[in-house]
């Protein structure tokens, strides 16, 4: 069975080891700066980024991606989020639970 030590730097490492994020609209993927990794009071890993407004109109993101220091992809999930023509972006937060069980 894995300590509490264990599992905290588990998420420490999870936390750090992110590095960028993409989405895709249409067939075209866009990067994303990480805005915050923290590790929440309930043990979650939060991995937060914008989805700025760079792709101008209308749009729909179908999926969003993380990915570590070496490019190597993390985690991804299909998605369908519209926004319509703005200038403000779209806050998008991953929420990871690491456990033993």
């Amino acid at each position: 069975m894995l300590t509490s030590n264990a599992l905290d730097s588990l998420r420490n490492h999870l936390k750090t080891s992110i590095a960028y994020a993409r989405y895709k609209v249409g067939s075209t993927y866009y990067e994303a700066p990480i805005e915050t990794a923290e590790i929440l009071a309930d043990g979650r890993i939060a991995i937060t980024f914008v989805i700025d407004h760079t792709v101008a109109g209308n749009i729909t993101v179908t999926e969003v991606q993380l990915f570590d220091h070496n490019g190597v992809l993390w985690a991804n999930k299909a998605e369908s989020i519209t926004r319509a023509d703005a200038q403000e972006g779209i806050l998008y937060r991953f929420r990871f639970t690491i456990q033993e069980e």
